[in-house]
């Protein structure tokens, strides 16, 4: 079954890491015969997900790839890796000396939901108003979503958020809030919905278990909403 995912880094192929399906075929020398495993990553992880999505995957579910450094110099990997065969004996049990990796393609940097104008200043649809502005609330960095750029980025979008919109924000601020504004007054059961919100959440007694949820939501997004999107 699929797990929650550690990012194994590019650096593992560019040490001379390979690919193979269930089948024991280095695929990548079909999908980019001279770069082979060595081709950019959204070559390689539009070849993993067609791979899997033919039936080739591995595993009981044929849901991932494996990733083989096994053949490596174990001190090469120990100079070079070391992180990487750290994370892959605590999360997959795996010894990187000995047996692949389990692995499967994703996104690297996910930006946040939360729309917002170019003040940073959150919106919602309200009376068929698309850019409603939500008063006193703003939001900036991985948490927002400006409409600037897609979901499957790297981070140099945190960097664009803290210098434009961030400043965007602060700028923003300055405009529309008067120094020495009183807060309204806080009501006496402040925050008592959202916390008997969680705990309906926490104590809920249902015939499906989050986990289970959370397996089916994971695999549906991978196989639908991963690489491919339609």
């Amino acid at each position: 079954p699929l797990r929650p995912g550690c990012l194994i880094t590019e650096g593992s192929r560019g040490e001379g890491g390979y690919l193979k399906s269930s089948n024991g075929e280095r695929f990548m020398e079909r999908y980019a015969p001279s770069l082979k495993d060595l081709a950019s990553r959204d070559v390689v992880s539009r070849a993993m997900t067609v791979e899997i999505n033919e039936g080739r995957g591995v595993g009981p579910d044929k849901d991932h790839i494996y990733l083989h450094l096994d053949h490596l110099p174990p001190a090469l990997l120990h100079e070079r890796l070391p992180g990487i065969s750290e994370t892959a004996k605590i999360f997959a049990g795996v010894d990187v000396t000995k047996q692949p990796i389990p692995v499967l393609p994703t996104v690297h940097y996910n930006m946040g939901g939360v729309p917002t104008n170019h003040f940073g200043e959150v919106v919602k649809v309200k009376d068929g108003n698309n850019d409603f502005v939500v008063k006193g609330l703003m939001a900036a960095g991985e948490a927002a979503c400006a409409s600037v750029h897609g979901a499957n980025r790297l981070g140099a979008n945190s960097l664009l958020d803290i210098v434009v919109f961030g400043r965007a924000v602060a700028l923003r601020t300055k405009e529309i809030l008067k120094p020495n504004t009183p807060l309204p007054p806080l009501p006496a059961d402040a925050g008592e919905s959202s916390i008997a919100n969680f705990d309906r959440l926490r104590y809920a007694s249902g015939s499906q278990s989050t986990a289970d949820l959370r397996l089916m939501m994971q695999k549906t997004t991978q196989k639908h909403a991963a690489v491919f999107r339609t």
